[in-house]
């Protein structure tokens, strides 16, 4: 069998013996070449807690599950003397959370400032799965500034995740959202927090109070909450974050194709030369 794939203009031509059997623009054609692709989305074994992973060139999306649970957070205490930062007043509480998800957008295995945080009541199991608004200080509406309908403040993981493995990376970045201190700094930054917004959406969870109360009697009310949809679903999300990262776009001209290949026979040819 002679297959021969030709590329005219914009077009993919794929002819077998001789004869047309396939055509496609070459978009297209490039599209359904990298779903038939097999390689390795990460170089480490996929960590626990991973749902979905979309890699476009440098850039890497994981969203990440927490399944419902109880625990024990720092919260900003209602007589502190400032809202965030040196000086600021915790207690600790005991809380029960839905499943958490989070999405973060790594640039070369670092952090990009895209990340978002969000609820469900239900496991996360197909990217149509749609997401709901949490409640949580940290957590803000910045979408007339940055189009993040739910943007998870990282500001203070200080720890410089590209050298870490993949497994590492997820481990600092779970320890920081529940090790460390829950505040107003995106009140005060962001101009809301999903805690400001949401007070008034179920008595249970109106206050610290009553949320430590409602999951000493139900550890799993939360899943019991009408909490707000956000009107995207998980692959929608995941989407957005890749557009907004602004990886490299695919070769979609025949001219772009030609220059693709011609750097990689020349980086092949390099790797092949023997070392001095």
């Amino acid at each position: 069998m002679n297959l021969r794939i030709e590329l005219a203009g914009d077009l993919a031509v794929c002819r077998q013996d001789g004869v047309e059997v396939y055509s496609a623009p070459l978009p297209d054609f490039m599209a359904a070449l990298a779903r038939q692709s097999d390689y390795q989305m990460l170089p480490d074994a996929i960590p626990e807690g991973v749902r979905f992973i979309r890699q476009r060139g440098d850039v890497v999306v994981v969203v990440m599950e927490t399944h419902p649970s109880v625990r024990t957070v720092r919260w900003l205490a209602d007589d502190s003397p400032v809202p965030y930062g040196k000086g600021a007043v915790y207690r600790t509480a005991r809380l029960a959370f839905p499943f958490v998800i989070v999405v973060v957008t790594f640039r070369g295995g670092g952090l990009t400032g895209f990340q978002q945080c969000f609820y469900r009541t239900e496991p996360l199991e197909k990217l149509t799965d749609p997401l709901l608004l949490p409640n949580l200080f940290n957590v803000a509406d910045i979408e007339k500034t940055r189009k993040i309908k739910c943007w998870l403040c990282l500001a203070n993981l200080q720890t410089d995740l590209r050298p870490l493995q993949w497994s590492e990376k997820l481990r600092v970045i779970r320890s920081h959202l529940w090790g460390g201190a829950w505040n107003r700094s995106s009140e005060l930054h962001e101009g809301n927090s999903y805690w400001g917004t949401m007070r008034g959406l179920d008595s249970r969870v109106k206050s610290l109070d009553a949320w430590e109360q409602a999951a000493r009697v139900d550890p799993l009310f939360p899943l019991k909450v009408q909490w707000k949809p956000l009107g995207k679903t998980a692959g929608e999300i995941i989407e957005e974050m890749l557009a907004m990262a602004h990886p490299p776009p695919p070769p979609v001209t025949v001219e772009q194709l030609a220059s693709v290949l011609s750097l990689t026979k020349i980086q092949n040819t390099r790797r092949s030369q023997p070392s001095k």
